[in-house]
């Protein structure tokens, strides 16, 4: 059970659905997340400029601004952050390009529950992990073979 809380930036801008994801996630069992909710986008990328959070739940869809120009200036602003975008069902090719900009992941806000948002933030802070785990260890080795005087001979098998 991890003990420190996930700093969680909430940004959708319709309170009934920002209601159902902040119920979803605190009553996460084993894994305690801090939520703070915020419903524009000059008020995010404030709070973002000032405030670094482990997860970024995004919704494309606020008030003066829409689809990719959203996720674009949040990830430009937050790159080290996991960005899971909040999508409706028709909005779902939207949310599939964001992936591929950069966002890492996407849920269709129908299928958002307490069972599926928790279990799907936890692997992709489980896979956060990993990939800076297997960045750190390949700079280890880096250095080791840049180091070493005599060469180095990785076989598969």
């Amino acid at each position: 059970m991890k003990e420190t809380p996930t700093r969680v930036l909430l940004v959708e801008d319709n309170i009934a659905d920002a209601k159902l994801v902040q119920e979803a996630l605190a009553n996460a069992a084993g894994h305690p997340f801090r939520i703070e909710w915020l419903r524009e986008l000059p008020a995010v990328l404030e709070k973002l400029s000032r405030v670094k959070y482990e997860v970024i739940l995004l919704d494309l869809t606020l008030a003066g601004s829409q689809g990719l120009a959203v996720f674009n200036q949040v990830y430009a602003v937050a790159p080290e952050s996991l960005i899971l975008i909040l999508s409706s069902a028709e909005d779902e090719t939207i949310a599939r390009q964001a992936v591929q900009h950069g966002a890492d992941d996407y849920l269709v806000k129908g299928h958002v529950d307490a069972h599926w948002l928790p279990r799907a933030l936890y692997y992709l802070l489980e896979r956060k992990e990993i990939r800076e785990a297997l960045r750190s260890s390949e700079a280890r080795f880096r250095a080791m073979s840049d180091a070493s005087p005599l060469g180095i001979f990785v076989s598969d098998g």
